[in-house]
């Protein structure tokens, strides 16, 4: 059977796809054809069927069950909630893109200590487990206060997976880095500890997403760079793709990689917002982060909490401008705070919505719930960042600004980031996409 054709290339996300055949590679690069039913070379070559595909923009190919799976995850033609800033303030820019990535780990290394616990705090302030500020960590290894998870340590793979590429994520690269990552990972899902040890045991990316079919966070929590890289795009096109991209070589399940492009959709509306010095409407932004993902789920998801009910996460988040009046205890035991992106994404949109000027209460809300607060509140941490800079972080809170692990690190990625926004160098080469190909 022959293999469908997909709609853009997965690695510019071009729409200059060809369906092409090659043969035993050479040293000498090959050449695209001009039309899509062209074959190039002697013999089969990757896929069922010989096939392979190749993009005439940036001159990559690669087999077919890669471009099948990218082409499992369709996204509507989306625009922007907002014109972007008529005069672009260059400092303005690298504080909010900075202050996203700060903000989150703050969040992250706030929510650390209550992670996995059955009950929230919030309302309860006398309580020995409510988090007021950063705390030493006596769990898996140690560590002083100030201490990052997981969360932030994906954040920094996407971040530089993005610097690297200029403003692309290549899944083979991030496949790698995953795999170098692990051995110093900190408190790493299942579902991305599952993946990386198929990618270590070679399995291509392209099936240990689908194998694997999580539907947790962990493809959310880092998808953040992606919006920052992608803010002043024309078109949110690309950064939705993109997130798609990131996602699937761990979190293959619609509603996981619905999650990551939620996030990275709503960082890169809110940062807009942000540098034209305009008001936050969440009905707005929550409208747009709906339709950024409103195709990616054939079917509803069931709730982990009794009595399991079937959702969409689009509907979920759809939800949240109607609940930031209500007591916030009651509203995250509705949407639920585990690890699955139907619960956690949604928390934190709540918790940064309900205070979206104040990132205190925003973080300090996420963090006093229960189960994955860390997430919760790294997540909170990006869209708030986004909202209100690093510089409100070192002025108001020194001794978060002060204590944050990785703080020089994330600066400087941050500044990276921005520099995205450069032109980029001509293509590269034709590359090999098939395993083992380099």
């Amino acid at each position: 059977m022959m293999a469908a054709r997909p709609r853009t290339c997965p690695y510019c996300h071009a729409d200059a796809v060809a369906r092409v055949v090659h043969g035993t590679p050479t040293t000498e690069p090959a050449k695209l054809a001009d039309t899509p039913d062209a074959r190039l070379g002697l013999g089969a070559g990757p896929g069922s069927d010989g096939a392979a595909f190749g993009c005439r923009a940036c001159g990559t190919w690669w087999p077919s069950p890669h471009a099948e799976l990218q082409d499992r995850y369709p996204l509507p033609g989306v625009r922007w909630p907002s014109r972007p800033p008529r005069a672009l303030d260059e400092d303005r820019l690298r504080d909010l893109v900075r202050g996203s990535l700060l903000w989150g780990a703050v969040g992250d290394a706030l929510g650390r200590p209550n992670e996995t616990r059955p009950y929230s705090t919030l309302g309860h302030e006398d309580d020995p487990g409510f988090v007021r500020t950063f705390q030493p960590w006596h769990g898996w290894q140690g560590g002083p206060t100030g201490t990052i998870t997981d969360d932030t340590q994906l954040t920094v793979l996407v971040a530089r997976a993005l610097a690297r590429h200029g403003g692309l994520v290549d899944p083979d690269d991030l496949s790698r880095d995953l795999v170098a990552w692990l051995p110093e990972a900190r408190g790493a899902g299942r579902a991305t500890r599952a993946a990386v040890a198929l990618l270590e045991e070679g399995r291509p990316w392209w099936e240990v997403g689908p194998t694997i079919d999580s539907a947790g966070n962990g493809a959310a929590m880092p998808a953040a760079p992606v919006g920052l890289a992608h803010a002043l795009d024309p078109s949110p096109g690309p950064l939705c793709q993109i997130a798609v991209t990131q996602a699937l070589p761990t979190h293959a399940a619609p509603v996981g990689v619905a999650g990551a492009v939620a996030m990275a959709a709503g960082v890169g509306a809110i940062l807009r917002l942000s540098l034209a010095g305009r008001a936050l409407d969440p009905v707005a932004l929550v409208g747009f982060m709906v339709r950024a993902i409103v195709r990616l789920e054939a079917a509803p998801s069931a709730e982990r909490k009794p009595p399991h009910a079937l959702v969409y996460l689009r509907e979920r988040l759809a939800e949240v401008p109607d609940l930031l009046r209500d007591d916030p205890a009651e509203v995250l035991a509705y949407t639920w705070t585990g690890a699955f992106a139907l619960e956690s994404v949604p928390a934190a949109v709540f918790c940064f919505l309900r205070a979206s000027d104040d990132p205190a209460i925003v973080l300090l809300t996420a963090a006093n719930t229960s189960h994955d607060t860390d997430t919760i509140a790294s997540m909170a941490g990006q869209l708030v960042g986004a909202r209100v800079g690093a510089e409100r972080l070192r002025r108001e809170h020194p001794e978060w600004w002060t204590e944050v692990e990785f703080r020089d690190e994330l600066t400087e990625l941050a500044n990276e980031l921005v520099a995205l926004r450069a032109p980029r160098d001509a293509v590269p080469a034709m590359r090999d996409r098939r395993a083992g190909g380099q």
